[in-house]
């Protein structure tokens, strides 16, 4: 059997697509192949001019092959009286970007299509348009009990802090490492940590990258991906599991 592993790009927005586009393309050439990229599909508040060429970049993207993915909505938490106690606590932690996090089941269902119909703002008159995201990953990785089958619902794959949840109910290990919010000092052992898991025998791991990354972060990340690569692993996309 062929051991597999995700590369991911989250928080990929109509805010940082510029800053951040040269760093897709150069890690695309270090991975040898094109990969996954988690959509923030709010365009609110952007001028007309953003917004088109983020638009035109998220249609160049796909047609490089990257896939694209949906990332929640805003990536910011509402105020709602159908958030839990500990889905407050995770608002808290996150400084306020866990916008799922503890919602009730109307509340959730809400936001999932908010973002739903702001993605689908987003290729509206396009070639792309109808293009549904593969799979749905909750800012954070903080959720709540009802949206895993909310977004299977949708036919789109659903990804947690430590598994992936197809539509078809299959259900992958999968740690994962990320360096975002990572304390300088923490940085070594988060390495390490990615490195044993990807060496692993078992699970699909992943690799979670963020604009906060980078330049900061820039070896590490690349010295990760060569890791993996180096590893005997398959680089794949949500697609294909």
């Amino acid at each position: 059997m062929v051991r597999k592993f995700l590369l991911c790009f989250h928080d990929f927005s109509v805010w940082n697509f510029r800053k951040v586009l040269p760093y897709l393309r150069d890690l695309k050439a270090l991975a040898g192949a094109p990969f996954c990229i988690l959509v923030i599909p709010d365009t609110e508040g952007a001028s007309a001019e953003s917004v088109a060429a983020f638009r035109s970049t998220l249609a160049d993207l796909k047609a490089e092959g990257f896939e694209l993915s949906l990332h929640g909505y805003k990536h910011k938490a509402e105020f709602s009286q159908g958030r839990s106690y500990m889905g407050l606590i995770g608002m808290t932690v996150t400084h306020r970007e866990a916008e799922f996090a503890g919602l009730s089941e109307y509340e959730s269902g809400r936001l999932l299509q908010a973002g739903i119909d702001a993605w689908k703002a987003l290729f509206e008159g396009t070639p792309d348009a109808g293009l549904k995201p593969v799979a749905f990953v909750p800012p954070t990785w903080y959720s709540n009990k009802f949206l895993p089958l909310q977004v299977r619902r949708m036919k789109m794959l659903y990804e947690d802090r430590f598994s992936l949840t197809t539509v078809g109910g299959k259900r992958y290990a999968s740690p994962v490492a990320s360096f975002a919010g990572v304390p300088e000092f923490m940085v070594k052992p988060t390495f390490k940590f990615g490195a044993l898991m990807l060496d692993a025998p078992l699970g699909t791991p992943r690799i979670a990258l963020h604009p906060v990354d980078f330049p900061e972060r820039d070896d590490d990340v690349r010295d990760l991906v060569r890791i993996a690569l180096s590893s005997g692993r398959k680089l794949v996309r949500y697609a294909d599991l």
